[in-house]
């Protein structure tokens, strides 16, 4: 009887053990996904030199060719219940624009802050949260 009930417990153990795992696993896979979205956002508005309407959506501009990367990747995160800022866009990416003008030599420097996320929900714990994945891209000068 005694081996019975150890028996029991060890495969308890396993089962938390296994799922704690596969979680971990899980989130890895996610958080994956995030930081090689974010890393190809920025090479489109490295390779496109900046970012000159964010209204336009076509496939020409840069948010169509972001957007067209999203959809082929299945990137899709509601970033509106996420964040206040108004520059979160229809795929789930936030892009901020940082303009600094040289006094100088009257170039002006702009980069983008670029956040995508990982969102985590736990069912059966009613829990779900989201982490941001930030990165910038280089500079981009331009003659005014």
């Amino acid at each position: 009887m005694r081996d019975a009930v150890g028996g029991t417990f060890m495969i308890y153990v396993f089962v938390i053990f296994l799922a704690v795992y596969i979680t971990f696993v899980a989130v890895a896979f996610n958080y994956a996904r995030a930081f090689k979205v974010k890393n190809k956002v920025i090479d489109i508005i490295e390779q496109n030199e900046g970012i000159r309407d964010f209204n336009d959506t076509s496939s020409d501009s840069v948010l169509g060719q972001i957007d067209e990367y999203l959809a082929r990747v299945s990137y899709l995160i509601d970033c509106k219940n996420v964040s206040d800022e108004d520059n979160c866009y229809g795929r789930g990416y936030l892009i901020e624009e940082v303009r600094a003008t040289s006094s100088v030599d009257g170039m002006t420097a702009t980069y983008y802050k670029v956040t995508t996320f990982i969102r985590l929900e736990i069912p059966f714990l009613d829990l779900g949260f989201t982490i941001p994945v930030k990165g910038e891209t280089r500079k981009i000068e331009r003659i005014s």
